[in-house]
C-alpha cells in the first residue's frame, strides 16, 4: 500500500498562479505560509479570517483558493484553516519557487499606445506583475487599470499570450522584450456591449477591474442583462458557467431584495409563441394527452418528441378519459403529479436521504432531455397562460370567477406557479447550472443538503477535517475508491490499493464526494439542461441560485403553519359558507390532522406543493347544494373549494378526507 503524493503538474500551475499575482498579493502569500513555518506549533498562524479585507483580496486571487487547498488548509465558515496534522513539505517547495531573484540591471522598454511613445525602466527580472504595475501608475500611459491592460508583440501585432502562455509569470528578462504595444480593453469592451456582441467571457474580464466595476456599475449590469436577453436561448454549458460568473458580481443570485427583479428579467428572457388563433377564434395550443396510469412515460413520449416551436405555445393539458378542460387546473395537476411520478421511476430517478430526486445511474441522456423540458415548461407556462388569458376571446375561466368575486381587474393573480410535485436535489441542480461545486467546504455543503437529519453523513463533518483517523476508528479503514452501481471505482490510479493517511484525506474527500455528487451525474445533467433551455432557455440558471431554482420549480413539500396563516388569509368566503370555512380551517390548525395538509391543498388546487413565492396565491369557498351526505367538490382551475351546509365540523372532516383521499375534483373551463 502506498500514500497520494501531489504531482508535478499540480504544483507547477500552484507556482505559476502565484507568479501572475500583483506583488502585494504574492508576498503576503509568502508572508503567511513563512508565518506556518517558522511557528509550526502555533495555532493562530494556521487561522486566516477571509472577512479581513486583505486575506480576503488574497483569496480572490485566480488559483489563490485552489493554491491554499492544495497546501492543506480548510475552507471551515468565514476562515482558511491548517489542520495541525497537515505536512508542510509542499509549502517549503511553494517558498522555495515563489522567491524572488535580486533585481538585477535595469531594463528600458518602449510602449505604444496608439500613436503615443512611452520610455518605463525596470529591473530586468522583475516578474510580469511588476510590469503591470508601472503601466497603471503611468500617468502618460493613461493609468490604464491592470486587469484591462492588453499587450501585444511583433508585427503584424499579435497578443502577448500567443508567444508565451505563461506571460504572467514570467520575468522582463525572460519574456525578452524591448517593445510592446499598449491597448485599453475597456475601449473596445465599450463598443461591443453596445452592440450586443460582447461575450460573457470577455464582461468578466473586465469585471476584475475593481475601478471599472466601480465607475461604471449600472452600465454593465444593464449591458449583461441585454447580454442574456440576447444569448439565453441558445447557451452551453461554457457560456452559462461565464454568465453565472458575471451576475456573481453585478446582480447576486440568493439576493432576497433583487429576486424579484431577476424572475421578471427571467421571465422576459424567454420568448413566447406569437398567439395564434383557430378558425373558430381559440387559441393554438400545445396539446398534451397523458395517462393518469401511466403519465410519466406518456408525458414524456410527447414531450420528447415536440418541435422548439411547439414548446413555445401555450400547453393545454388533457387526462385521457377525462372531460375536464384545461384553464389552469389539469395543467397544474399535470406538472405536480409529473414530479411525483419521477419518484417512482427507480430506473430513471432515485432519492436522496433528504427526499429530492437525483438521476439513476445508466438511464439513457434522452429521458432526461424530456425531463428536462418539463421542468422548463414548467418555469414558463405560467407566463404563456397568462398571455393566453390576456388576448383570448373566449376566457370563460376568467367570467367564471368574476362572477364569483364580482371583481375582474386583478385575475391575472390568478396564475399560479406551475410546481413539479418532486424536488431536485441540490448538487444535481448545481450540475445543471454549471456550476460545479469543486472545493470541499462547497461539496460538504452539497453533501449535507441531502443528507436525513436523523443519520448525517460522516463525510460531511467539520470534526472529519480537524480530526486524526486514528481518533474516528478510521485509520487505515479508507482507500482512494468507492463502491458505485455493484463495482469498486478507483478515484485515482490503483486506487483501491492506495490507503488514506491523515496528510491524504483531504484530497480524498474531495475526490470522493466529487465523484459521488458531480461525475455520475454529469452526463445526464447536460441532458436535463439541453431540456431546460429548448423550453424555457437558461436566463433561471443563470440568475437564480440552486436554493432558489428548487423552490421555484419545487416549493415547499409541507404546509407550515406560517404557510397555512397565508392560505387563510387570502381566503374569499361566500357569506352562505361562513361557518363552514372556519370549521374547514380548525381542521387544518388541529395538530391531529396536520399531515392532511398537502392531500387538502392538493384537492383545493392541483397541486400539494406550497409556492414559495405566495403573492399570487388566492383560495374561494363557495357554496353547493345538498347537506351531510355529500362530499365537497373543488374547482382547482380557481382554488376553489366547493361545500355542502354540513351541519357540524366532524361531519365535513369526515367527508373532506374522503374526498381528498379519492381524489375528487371538478374543473371548469
Amino acid at each position: 500500500m502506498a500514500d497520494v503524493v501531489m504531482g508535478d503538474s499540480r504544483t507547477e500551475k500552484l507556482l505559476l498562479d502565484a507568479k501572475a499575482w500583483p506583488l502585494e498579493s504574492l508576498q503576503l502569500f509568502r508572508k503567511l505560509l513563512q508565518n506556518v513555518l517558522d511557528n509550526p506549533h502555533d495555532a493562530k498562524f494556521r487561522k486566516l479570517k477571509r472577512s479581513n479585507a486583505r486575506i480576503g483580496s488574497l483569496v480572490a486571487e485566480t488559483g489563490a483558493r485552489e493554491a491554499f487547498e492544495a497546501l492543506g488548509w480548510m475552507c471551515i465558515g468565514d476562515a482558511l484553516e491548517l489542520p495541525a496534522t497537515a505536512s508542510l513539505d509542499l509549502t517549503r517547495q511553494v517558498l522555495q519557487g515563489t522567491e524572488q531573484p535580486p533585481p538585477g540591471e535595469p531594463v528600458a522598454l518602449t510602449v505604444l499606445r496608439g500613436a503615443l511613445k512611452s520610455k518605463l525602466e525596470l529591473p530586468c527580472n522583475t516578474l510580469f506583475s511588476g510590469l503591470a504595475a508601472a503601466i497603471e501608475q503611468s500617468e502618460p500611459l493613461g493609468r490604464i487599470p491592470r486587469k484591462r491592460q492588453r499587450l501585444l508583440i511583433g508585427v503584424p501585432p499579435k497578443p502577448l499570450q500567443e508567444s508565451f502562455p505563461h506571460f504572467a509569470s514570467m520575468t522582463i528578462a525572460e519574456l525578452g522584450l524591448k517593445a510592446f504595444k499598449l491597448e485599453d480593453t475597456w475601449e473596445e469592451m465599450v463598443a461591443d456591449l453596445r452592440a450586443v456582441r460582447a461575450s460573457f467571457a470577455s464582461l468578466a474580464s473586465v469585471l476584475a477591474c475593481k475601478k471599472t466595476l466601480q465607475d461604471n456599475f449600472e452600465f454593465l449590469l444593464d449591458s449583461a442583462k441585454a447580454l442574456l436577453k440576447a444569448r439565453a436561448m441558445g447557451m452551453d454549458a461554457s457560456e452559462l458557467r461565464d454568465a453565472r460568473g458575471v451576475f456573481r458580481v453585478l446582480w447576486p443570485a440568493g439576493d432576497p431584495s433583487t429576486k424579484e427583479a431577476r424572475l421578471a428579467h427571467c421571465a422576459a428572457c424567454t420568448p413566447l409563441a406569437a398567439l395564434a388563433k383557430a378558425e373558430d377564434g381559440s387559441a393554438i395550443q400545445f396539446p398534451l394527452r397523458v395517462e393518469r396510469t401511466n403519465l410519466f412515460q406518456s408525458a414524456l413520449e410527447q414531450i420528447g418528441q415536440a418541435s422548439a416551436d411547439e414548446l413555445r405555445k401555450p400547453l393545454q393539458v388533457t387526462f385521457v378519459g377525462e372531460a375536464a378542460e384545461d384553464a389552469g387546473g389539469p395543467r397544474r395537476e399535470f406538472f405536480n403529479d409529473f414530479g411525483r411520478a419521477c419518484g417512482d421511476w427507480e430506473k430513471v430517478w432515485q432519492k436522496t436521504a433528504a427526499g429530492s430526486i437525483v438521476p439513476a445511474p445508466g438511464a439513457p441522456a434522452d429521458v432526461f432531455r424530456a425531463c428536462g423540458r418539463i421542468f422548463g415548461l414548467a418555469l414558463c407556462q405560467a407566463e404563456n397562460a397568462a398571455q393566453e388569458q390576456r388576448v383570448r376571446e373566449n376566457a370563460t375561466l376568467q367570467e367564471l370567477l368574476a362572477a364569483v368575486t364580482q371583481d375582474d381587474e386583478n385575475q391575472e393573480q390568478q396564475l399560479q406557479k406551475l410546481l413539479v410535485g418532486a424536488a431536485l436535489a441540490r448538487p444535481f441542480l448545481r450540475c445543471v447550472q454549471a456550476d460545479i461545486p469543486e472545493s470541499v467546504e462547497e461539496l460538504q455543503a452539497e453533501l449535507n443538503a441531502e443528507q436525513s437529519e436523523s443519520a448525517p453523513d460522516f463525510r460531511g463533518s467539520s470534526t472529519f477535517l480537524t480530526s486524526q483517523l486514528k481518533e474516528m476508528g478510521l485509520e487505515g479503514q479508507l482507500t482512494f475508491s468507492r463502491e458505485f452501481n455493484g463495482s469498486i471505482v478507483d478515484l485515482t490510479v490503483g486506487g483501491r490499493n492506495i490507503v488514506v493517511t491523515d496528510a491524504t484525506k483531504l484530497d480524498w474527500l474531495r475526490a470522493v464526494l466529487r465523484h459521488e455528487l458531480v461525475e455520475v451525474v454529469q452526463d445526464a445533467a447536460a441532458s436535463f439542461r439541453q431540456g431546460v433551455c429548448e423550453a424555457a432557455g437558461a436566463a433561471y440558471l443563470a440568475l437564480l441560485s440552486a436554493d432558489e431554482l428548487q423552490k421555484e420549480w419545487s416549493g415547499l413539500s409541507y404546509v407550515t403553519d406560517d404557510a397555512l396563516k397565508i392560505w387563510q388569509e387570502r381566503a374569499t368566503v361566500n357569506p352562505a359558507r361562513k361557518q363552514q370555512a372556519a370549521w374547514f380551517f380548525e381542521i387544518l390548525w388541529d395538530e391531529r390532522t396536520r399531515d392532511a395538509r398537502p392531500s387538502v391543498l392538493k384537492f383545493t388546487t392541483g397541486s400539494d406543493r406550497w409556492p414559495a413565492d405566495t403573492k399570487t396565491f388566492t383560495f374561494y369557498v363557495e357554496p353547493m347544494d345538498g347537506g351531510d351526505d355529500l362530499l365537497p367538490r373543488a374547482m382547482t382551475c380557481g382554488n376553489m373549494l366547493q361545500l355542502p351546509s354540513y351541519t357540524s365540523k366532524e361531519q365535513m372532516q369526515s367527508q373532506l378526507l374522503k374526498a381528498c383521499e379519492m381524489g375528487l375534483s371538478m374543473q371548469l373551463v
